[in-house]
């Protein structure tokens, strides 16, 4: 007679935003997304000082979960050293004729490479939705994360753009405005010779990445959400790093704001 097999528990670390606090959800075996949302918002209060109600508060689009058990974070890791090889290549190859990018790039490095909890899972997060759409709704089972957040009032703009002298990060933070589209947003920093003068992409904070046309002929108005990522791709790439632009959008749509 076969011996039935024990059901691995599902463990889920909750945050706020990128509070040190968190909570720990503990199920014997596979849950619902929509019974942790419950249990996660019945007990968020914890992770904030704020006395008003946080769910009303939550920003659903820019709120987070990965998978963050063992293959998944190796995954992850592994994108990450392909990636961090490139584009210190490409600085490298950069350095004497081309300065600045390679010290952009230098930065973008260190920035993809910085930890992350696993690979996140492009769900749409909204507990409505959840409820009531089943393939919003999945079984977990193993470990997780699921980060809240509230809704920032800042989107960021990286990839090829000129930092300021010293600058340890690989981005800028500009305030978000409402109706305002990636030119306008462009308008306020420098992009590198090697920027794409015609396009940038938009990493939603959902994760959903989008081209935006930014050039006189080609522009037309397309909304950006608080939170949002303005990667502004590089050109002239050498033929080992053709996929290199691919590549980064995808990290940065599993970073949250």
């Amino acid at each position: 007679m076969a011996t039935p097999v024990e059901a691995a528990p599902t463990f889920v670390r909750v945050q706020l935003d990128s509070g040190e606090k968190e909570l720990q959800l503990r199920y014997p075996q596979t849950v619902r997304l929509d019974r942790v949302q419950q249990d996660a918002l019945a007990n968020v209060y914890q992770l904030t000082t704020k006395s008003d109600k946080t769910a009303q508060a939550l920003y659903w689009s820019g709120s987070f979960l990965w998978k963050a058990d063992h293959r998944a974070k190796q995954t992850l890791a592994l994108q990450q050293q392909t990636v961090d090889k490139q584009i210190r290549a490409l600085a490298d190859h950069w350095r004497y004729h081309r300065p600045a990018a390679s010290e952009t790039l230098i930065q973008l490095a260190q920035s993809l490479a910085s930890p992350l909890p696993g690979e996140r899972i492009f769900l749409p997060l909204d507990s409505d939705r959840v409820r009531i759409v089943p393939d919003n709704n999945p079984a977990l089972n193993g470990p997780f994360v699921l980060r809240f957040a509230t809704r920032p009032n800042t989107v960021k703009v990286t990839g090829a753009l000129k930092l300021p002298t010293g600058s340890n990060t690989a981005d800028l933070s500009l305030p978000w405005q409402e109706r305002q589209d990636a030119a306008g947003y462009l308008k306020q920093i420098q992009a590198l010779s090697v920027a794409n003068r015609d396009y940038v992409w938009v990493i939603q904070p959902d994760g959903k990445a989008e081209q935006h046309s930014i050039a006189y002929w080609n522009r037309q108005h397309k909304d950006i959400a608080p939170g949002a990522i303005l990667y502004l791709a590089f050109t002239d790439l050498p033929a080992s790093a053709k996929s290199l632009n691919t590549q980064i959008i995808h990290l940065l749509s599993q970073r949250p704001f």
